[in-house]
């Protein structure tokens, strides 16, 4: 079910739906433009109109329909409409074609559209405003509807997929990206298939996305227009996977329901509830969603299902991440097994089928609804036809299987629990050696899954039984067939599952037992000559799980003598398989993240160590394929990481030479592929390390051109690119460095002037995305270097009021995350300072003694900062 909130959001606007007078008068003019003489013809907007006049026709308009007219009959059909239509209650344009925004002003592309220069293109098109004004005259209500290009239709960066055009030969007034902003339209709606700045598909269907949806949702019996497009809007965004997001703006005196029948906000469909929900989503969240949805290759709608479903939005970061994880796993298994199994009975498949297009667009219930019916025919066919009792019965199995992991991927782990008993149920029917192989092993993965399931939703107990169960299912196998290596390696794996739940359970010994005996099993598997690399991959699992069982216990010295020895199984890994080439990357990303780890948890040394493995393994592979530039930007990684490292311990020298490396390694990507946008971002990164490691070391010549070149690079980036704010607080970052130099020179107006710049770009970056944590450390880094500036020329209550802001924001975000080192240490830096302003500032100095104290103790404190403790002691003059 949907959260409360956004119920309620759709029942205050489904309710306002008034009884629609039946002698309203609706008049519209359908516009296209296709076979255009100077620019790039497209091919859906006849089509589209054609469409959109049969869905308007449907609901009570006079349509008028032109297409692919030249700006004199476009002129003539809006005058025509203007005349036609006077005294009506409701005018609506609809336009598919060409539309770009010249100088401030919006306009609609006619066939006969000049290309040779921007002030040929105004002067043969129609401006958007002469539109409007016709609405003004028509009727009270005006609606536009755009399904135009929303990106700069003639600039380099036009990706040829969605309404764009040729180039301008002139570079004077050229368009700017996307349709501009309407502002003002008393009396007018405006729905723009596409966000400013951003392309509209053209489609490759019949019609265009935005038009599909069009179709699908303009007329929802009931719904006010402005929920309508709100459908329409969320409807793109999703089924485009987030690459193109309708945007509307609204002047209506008044609510207006295409479609009058009547409807309460419970009687809209799961599709449509989750829609409407999805649109008052904060952009942090979606980001959050897009990015999960990226990195599997799935729809988003499931994901947004979940986030609904299980309220995830009231949940802390990392909770939220793990359940969007889970629902992740769950859909995408549900759509493994849907591959994998296939149903003997045609209408059982097409029930399937259903299925899989009503989780694709996050429709849980239709989906289950559809399963549900596949079961019924399994059930059924399975009591009428005994003959045919065991394949029913496993399809039947299967079928609930399916079912199980639609609802985890709803989170809906009650209902996924019943689905997966009852399967199981049914193949425990079907157990023993009569059965095919690959329903036996599914068999087993389906106790995992129910195991994972209660582990996950916090039941050990009841995962341990589970385990066990499975556990006692593969020792029954291995019984019956003692040679069976698969059997073997299975029971296994299931005594790891069980040793996990006691761990958590804090029984180590009973826990260390299951590891101990999984790790022989996994050892004498992997000694054989043909063990595949999954089996030797088990004994690093193992290895590790002892590793984790001997830190519990407190000794530290078995469990790094533990966990190297799975670290020495990854590496023969590597040495067995040198062919493999995912898997030696693969340890190398590995090795960064223990690297990162350690770091983070104060062991400089030990992720120095892993680092320069991660190093060696990246050389290596370079080695072979030199011209393998993915390859090369990790070894770039590795220079990068080290040299960090080298930073903390501080040995400038040393870090200098990694980051030296670094933008050796980039450069030459950078000039073999400039094309590569990642690429320079990351030049520009490693040119800001070279510099800040070339001040550590007391080197200042060249800092500030490096910095320079930094800003250069990086405003390219946003110059090609404006909404990207990767590219944003790159910029802010380096203006930052950039005033750091300036204040160190005394030039203290000149570095009041780049903290200004930055913190304006930081500020802008903080409002679109408060959620963002890296956003607001930049703010209140900023803040602190504009309280040194005003300190420094005297403005003391300016400098107080800045540091106050900061220490705000460090105080919140070392609450959120107290485990985090970085936000420790901005908080003694904002207690420092706030401590200049105290007329007894040995208060604010003791807290920020404490927390230091706390770091050292825990040995996080990294040797870079440790002064800061004796700085502040000699203050409070105690040791």
């Amino acid at each position: 079910m949907l959260p409360r909130l956004f119920m309620i959001f759709c029942l205050a606007l489904l309710l306002q739906a008034p009884v629609q007078a039946m002698a309203e008068r609706r008049v519209a003019l359908v516009l296209a433009a296709q076979d255009y003489r100077s620019l790039r013809k497209l091919e859906n907007p006849v089509n589209d109109a054609l469409a959109v006049e049969g869905l308007l026709a449907d609901l009570g308009f006079a349509v008028t329909v032109e297409t692919n007219r030249d700006l004199r009959r476009m002129r003539r059909a809006l005058e025509d409409f203007r005349a036609d239509g006077a005294g009506a209650d409701v005018a609506l344009v609809f336009y598919a074609g060409h539309g770009v925004e010249i100088a401030g002003l919006n306009y609609l592309l006619p066939v006969d559209a000049q290309a040779g220069s921007a002030q040929a293109v105004a002067g043969s098109a129609l401006p958007l405003a002469e539109v409007q004004a016709a609405l003004a005259a028509v009727a009270p209500i005006g609606i536009v509807l755009l399904d135009a290009c929303r990106e700069d239709p003639w600039g380099g960066g036009a990706s040829g997929q969605g309404r764009s055009a040729v180039a301008l030969e002139d570079a004077v007034d050229q368009p700017k990206p996307g349709l501009g902003r309407v502002g003002r339209a008393d009396g007018v709606l405006f729905a723009f298939s596409a966000a400013p700045g951003e392309v509209a598909a053209d489609g490759t269907g019949q019609d265009s996305p935005f038009t599909e949806a069009l179709l699908r949702h303009f007329a929802t019996p009931g719904v006010e227009v402005r929920t309508a497009l709100t459908l329409v809007q969320q409807d793109v965004y999703d089924r485009s996977r987030g690459a193109q997001l309708p945007y509307i703006e609204s002047g209506l005196p008044q609510l207006f329901f295409a479609a009058s029948d009547g409807i309460s906000a419970g009687a809209l469909g799961e599709r449509d509830r989750l829609l409407l929900a999805m649109a008052g989503l904060s952009p942090a969240l979606r980001a959050e969603v897009e990015a999960l949805a990226t990195q599997n290759d799935m729809p988003l709608a499931p994901l947004y299902g979940a986030l609904m479903s299980a309220d995830l939005g009231r949940k802390t970061g990392p909770e939220r991440a793990q359940a969007l994880l889970q629902s992740a796993q769950s859909f995408l298994r549900f759509r493994a097994q849907l591959q994998l199994l296939s149903a003997d009975d045609p209408k059982v498949a097409d029930y399937r089928a259903q299925a899989e297009v009503a989780l694709n667009l996050g429709s849980f219930d239709l989906a289950r609804a559809a399963l549900d019916q596949a079961a019924k025919l399994d059930a059924a066919a399975r009591d009428a036809l005994r003959d045919n009792y065991r394949a029913r019965t496993l399809s039947q199995a299967q079928t609930l299987a399916l079912a199980a992991n639609a609802a985890k991927a709803d989170l809906r782990y009650d209902l996924a629990s019943a689905d997966l008993a009852k399967s199981l149920a049914l193949y425990a029917e079907l157990e023993g050696a009569a059965l095919p192989r690959k329903d036996r092993e599914a068999y087993s993965d389906l106790l995992w899954d129910q195991g994972d399931l209660f582990r996950d939703t916090g039941n050990t107990s009841l995962a341990l039984r589970s385990y066990r169960a499975w556990q006692e299912l593969a020792a029954a196998r291995v019984a019956a067939a003692p040679g069976d290596a698969d059997f073997r390696r299975n029971w296994a794996v299931a005594r790891v599952n069980i040793g996990d739940m006691l761990l958590l359970q804090g029984d180590l010994d009973a826990a260390e037992a299951e590891f101990q005996a999984a790790l022989l099993v996994s050892q004498e598997l992997a000694a054989r000559p043909d063990a595949p690399l999954k089996w030797r991959h088990d004994v690093f699992v193992a290895q590790s799980k002892l590793g984790d069982v001997a830190q519990l216990r407190g000794d530290l010295a078995k469990a790094l003598q533990l966990q190297e020895a799975g670290l020495a199984v990854l590496r023969q890994l590597v040495a067995a398989y040198p062919d493999r080439d995912d898997v030696r990357r693969d340890l190398s990303l590995s090795l960064d993240r223990v690297g990162d780890l350690r770091k983070l948890g104060g062991d400089l040394g030990g992720a120095l160590a892993v680092y320069n493995d991660a190093m060696a393994l990246r050389q290596a592979l370079l080695a072979t394929q030199p011209a393998r530039g993915d390859w090369a930007n990790d070894l770039a990684t590795s220079f990068d990481k080290i040299g960090d490292v080298f930073l903390s311990m501080g040995d400038a020298k040393a870090a200098l030479l990694r980051f030296r490396a670094e933008v050796a390694v980039l450069e030459k990507l950078v000039a073999r592929d400039g094309g590569q946008a990642k690429w320079q971002n990351d030049l520009a990164m490693a040119y800001v390390k070279l510099g800040d490691a070339l001040r550590v070391a007391q080197q200042p010549e060249g800092v500030a051109a490096l910095y320079r070149k930094s800003l250069d690079l990086r405003k390219k980036l946003m110059g090609m690119d404006p909404a990207n704010v990767d590219w944003q607080r790159g910029v802010a970052l380096t203006q930052s460095r950039l005033g750091d130099l300036a204040f160190k020179a005394q030039d203290f107006a000149g570095a009041a002037q780049w903290f200004s710049a930055a913190q304006a770009m930081s500020q802008g970056l903080a409002r679109a995305d408060p959620g963002n944590a890296l956003y607001q450390q930049d703010v209140a880094g900023n803040l602190d270097r504009l309280g040194d500036v005003a300190m420094m020329q005297g403005d003391i209550a300016a400098a107080r009021d800045y540091v106050q802001q900061s220490y705000q924001i460090a105080q919140a975000m070392a609450a959120r995350d107290p485990g985090n080192v970085e936000y420790q240490m901005a908080l003694v830096a904002s207690l420092v300072r706030m401590a200049i302003f105290d007329a007894d500032p040995k208060p604010r100095q003791r807290e920020a003694l404490a927390l230091l104290d706390a770091l050292l103790s825990a040995g996080k404190l990294d040797p870079a900062r440790a002064q800061w403790r004796g700085v502040i002691a000699a203050q409070l003059n105690v040791p």
